[in-house]
């Protein structure tokens, strides 16, 4: 008991006398697979299995995910959601920019469209921010009934 009352003790006059490692405390909002998901989930999109894990990245607490969706809707379709989403042109540029201005945003878009000259629709969004980037790839062949959406997300949590 007295030992356990000098560690306490210990412990609160590190923390006292170094107060920056009390803000160097993991976040305590909770982060999960659906709630992040659900921000970039296409309208009725049928779910096809989803992961979420620790992202290895030394010093830094992490996590990376990934999930599967589907739509009956074309690939254009949901391009063209993601794009009004997003406020971007088929480029990922910025539609609030005005010719020769430059809007600054927390967030860079690069899209792509590998689609010519192929049997299928083939395009990749990338959205890159400071603590965090989300890539979806949309695809649907010919012959397909389904347009598939590859989501996956890399989340800094702390520091």
């Amino acid at each position: 008991m007295l030992a356990s009352r000098i560690v306490i003790l210990a412990y609160f006059v590190f923390a006292v006398a170094n107060p920056g490692l009390a803000d160097e405390s993991p976040p305590q909002k909770s982060v999960t697979l659906l709630g992040m998901l659900t921000e970039w989930r296409y309208p009725d999109s049928k779910f096809n299995g989803a992961q979420m894990g620790d992202a290895g990245v030394r010093d830094i607490s992490a996590i990376k995910s990934r999930a599967v969706l589907t739509t009956p809707d074309s690939a254009e379709m949901v391009m063209e959601y993601y794009r009004t989403k997003l406020n971007v042109d088929a480029k990922g540029k910025n539609l609030d920019e005005k010719e020769g201005q430059r809007i600054t945003t927390e967030r860079s878009v690069l899209i792509q469209d590998l689609s010519a000259a192929r049997p299928c629709k083939l395009y990749v969004i990338a959205i890159n921010g400071p603590k965090q980037s989300t890539t979806l790839v949309v695809s649907r062949s010919d012959d397909e009934a389904m347009t598939h959406i590859a989501w996956s997300n890399y989340r800094q949590l702390w520091p």
